[in-house]
């Protein structure tokens, strides 16, 4: 048996720390759990007094977090192993970020008690004072294991006793192969077989979605390796095949394979529909071009430019998923900010924006979560319709609103003639039925009723200001039949027009009386 392996829990949710303790049976399995921390401050002070072998770390933690931990923790205790926790399903950030010192990470989401004991297993195999010190031989360790162990970054000087006898050939290459469901034993057999059956091929990292193949060639056999990998994809066409460019020595294998994995990824985000990718035959991106003034366009927008607007926008999108060497967190967050500013600028110009507030969140998580760009597009797409219609709903209601006005200022106008619909929708380009239509419901009562309404108002001020008799009046007001003058001004006002007179006039005495009093 091998020694007892010593490892530290660090995470700042309790949750999940008792989660991972019950996960395995930690001293059947040969591991021992020192200590749990909540941040990497605290799993510092830890590992100065519990000297673990293994870390097991989250990566967003207060105080010290888990890029941090790693840099400190591997600056101090070099041999020390990390496992890293992370909630991102981006491998490429995971990687990237972690490349230098992390031995192994596993997504949040797929931890379970056989991942991580499986990971914790290859990891303490790796440690030279767990084996078993009571046996002089090492477990021996296939050349799959060991350059899978190289790609990680491992020392590398003693990993091969003597390389000749694996590697025959004088060239190296690296092919990434990518696909749902992907039976990479298969594709690496059938790729082996059309080009030569004793050509050195290692399968590694393989997954159901992801293989790398090294090859071990020599420069003449590379015309052929690409004929296969064609031959191929047009037999399976949901894989993607990336020719990494081949190099002279094994020790490159680390460089190459991050430097050509990290390419892969772009390609399957920004060009899904090709199926291979060779170093020599890569597609040619979009020239560089001016960045995307943001300023200039919240100019535009708010100046109500807006298919100038658009249109810039759209052309930069479209040299943005042109550029097949930028990481595609980068396509998707510009995407989001773009969401995010458009939403807000609605909402300052007084747009209803209460539907799209509510969806904005649906369309951060799809466009961050896409797989290619295609996805990612045709959500931002869909919003950027949907906001083309909320600017386009509210200006037919301005515009609405604006021949309304128009309408009830020629009224105030022309009220003492003797108007008709038919004559006011002529004079202002609409279809009469439409006209009626139209002003009941923005206006909330029909033509004729608005019309008596300012008639009356204007006789009602005749009545109050002036001694013009009341037939007259009627006639100034717009009416050429002095009964149906004082019919519709009773019904309006609940007293016929003398009444209405005469009590204004009573009023207006008292209240000069009361004033005169007051004075005295």
């Amino acid at each position: 048996m091998r020694e007892r392996c010593k490892v530290l829990i660090v995470d700042d949710e309790m949750l999940i720390r008792q989660g991972i303790l019950n996960y395995i049976d930690w001293k059947q399995a040969g591991f021992e759990i020192v200590g749990e921390a909540s941040n990497g401050k605290e799993a510092m002070e830890m590992i100065n007094v519990f000297s673990p072998d293994i870390v097991i770390t989250d990566i967003v933690m207060p105080i010290m977090d888990g890029i941090d931990l790693v840099r400190e923790a591997k600056k101090a205790f070099p041999n020390i192993e990390i496992i890293i926790l992370s909630s991102f399903e981006n491998f490429d950030y995971v990687r990237s970020t972690f490349q230098n010192g992390v031995a192994d990470y596993i997504l949040k989401p797929k931890l379970n008690g056989e991942e991580l004991l499986n990971v914790l297993n290859r990891i303490a195999d790796r440690i030279p004072h767990i084996q078993n010190a009571s046996s002089p031989i090492k477990p021996v360790r296939t050349p799959e294991e060991i350059l899978e162990s190289m790609i990680l970054g491992y020392d590398i000087s003693t990993n091969f006793v003597d390389a000749s006898s694996v590697f025959i050939n004088n060239k190296f290459g690296l092919i990434g192969i990518h696909g749902e469901n992907l039976n990479a034993v298969a594709a690496a057999t059938i790729v082996k077989q059309a080009v030569l059956k004793e050509l050195p091929v290692f399968l590694l990292n393989a997954s159901k979605t992801e293989a790398t193949l090294l090859f071990n060639f020599n420069s003449h056999q590379l015309r052929y390796i690409k004929e296969a990998i064609y031959q191929e994809k047009n037999e399976v066409s949901d894989e993607t095949w990336v020719i990494y460019e081949p190099f002279d020595a094994i020790e490159d294998i680390k460089r190459v394979h991050d430097e050509g994995y990290s390419q892969m990824k772009k390609y399957l985000f920004y060009l899904p529909d090709i199926h291979v990718f060779s170093y020599d035959e890569l597609p040619k991106e979009n020239e560089k071009q001016a960045h995307f003034d943001l300023n200039h366009f919240i100019e535009m927008f708010k100046d109500r430019l807006f298919n100038v607007a658009f249109t810039y926008l759209e052309n930069h999108v479209d040299y943005l998923k042109g550029r097949y060497h930028n990481d595609s967190f980068e396509f998707k967050t510009f995407l989001g900010n773009i969401v995010f500013n458009i939403i807000v600028l609605l909402e300052t110009m007084k747009y209803d924006v209460q539907a799209i507030e509510q969806k904005k969140y649906t369309y951060f998580s799809v466009i961050n979560e896409a797989d290619h760009v295609h996805e990612a597009l045709d959500k931002f797409n869909e919003f950027l319709d949907e906001v083309r219609g909320i600017i386009l709903l509210d200006d037919k209601a301005n515009d609405q609103s604006r021949n309304l006005n128009k309408i009830l200022s020629y009224i105030e106008q022309h009220y003492t003639e003797p108007l008709r619909l038919s004559e006011i929708a002529a004079h202002f380009h609409f279809n009469a039925s439409y006209l009626s239509s139209y002003f009941s419901t923005h206006h909330k009562e029909g033509f004729s009723e608005y019309l008596n309404r300012v008639r009356i108002k204007k006789s009602m001020e005749l009545l109050e200001n002036s001694q013009v008799s009341i037939s007259n009046i009627s006639g100034m007001v717009g009416y050429s039949e002095h009964s149906y003058f004082c019919k519709v001004f009773k019904r309006i006002t609940g007293m016929s027009p003398g009444k209405y007179r005469k009590e204004f006039h009573a009023n207006h005495d008292n209240e000069k009386k009361g004033l005169s009093n007051l004075k005295k």
